[in-house]
């Protein structure tokens, strides 16, 4: 008897941990989101706006965390330029935001993508 209590105990103990294992990426969830129109990414309507809602608050040029501004067009382009902004929101290198799950969704890190391998113009 007290074997088949340990062993209920066990694998209800079990089930409970992998149970709890229970994740949500957006990337895994949703590997073929669509993102609309993205042939047409331009700095003001597309880059900007995903900078004020992801990273000015911590980046901006009044705080700059880490020496690192993305507020403005010439101080994001560098970052740009330099890869950094791409490492940062793939979250390869120094991945951002600092302790946060991916918050930046596909589509925008789709859009950023682009906007960088077309050379981060000022449009």
């Amino acid at each position: 008897m007290k074997t088949l209590l340990r062993q209920t105990a066990t694998i209800l103990l079990l089930t409970i941990a992998l149970s709890g294992c229970y994740y949500d990426k957006e990337n895994e969830l949703y590997p073929n989101v669509a993102c609309g129109d993205t042939t047409n990414i331009t700095y003001s309507r597309s880059i900007a706006p995903i900078m004020t809602a992801n990273c000015n608050v911590c980046h901006g040029a009044a705080i700059a965390s880490g020496g690192v501004i993305t507020d403005n067009y010439n101080d994001l382009s560098a970052v740009a330029q330099s890869g950094m902004l791409w490492g940062a929101v793939s979250w390869q290198g120094n991945p951002m935001p600092k302790g946060a799950t991916d918050t930046i969704s596909i589509c925008d890190r789709t859009k950023i993508k682009k906007w960088i391998d077309a050379g981060a113009p000022n449009n």
